[in-house]
């Protein structure tokens, strides 16, 4: 039981980690599209990367919506890196419980 939380706990650190770096480098490239091609979206959003509503806008696939193939295509990874931080967390949240049975 041990070698299992042990391990669900190391990969949901790693996962945080690769869907964090992705989320980060691919919000960068998308808020600079959205800066150029998408004003209105880019302003409903905010700048910061790092929002709820950003998180959210990928986790969700959101920008799906606004038919623009190559912000589809640029935004992809990030909804990736989304639901690898979301992933991450509960390989985590998983292994702390393990901790109390």
């Amino acid at each position: 039981m041990l070698l299992a939380r042990e391990f669900l706990l190391i990969m949901g650190l790693g996962t945080i980690v690769a869907g964090l770096t992705t989320y980060i480098i691919i919000s960068i490239l998308v808020t600079t599209h959205l800066r150029d091609h998408q004003a209105a979206e880019r302003e409903r959003l905010g700048a910061n990367i790092l929002s709820p509503r950003i998180f959210g806008w990928y986790l969700f696939r959101r920008y799906v919506h606004l038919r623009d193939r190559s912000l589809k295509a640029l935004a992809a990874p990030g909804w990736l890196g989304t639901w690898a931080i979301v992933i991450g967390a509960l390989c985590i949240v998983i292994s702390k419980g393990m901790q109390y049975v």
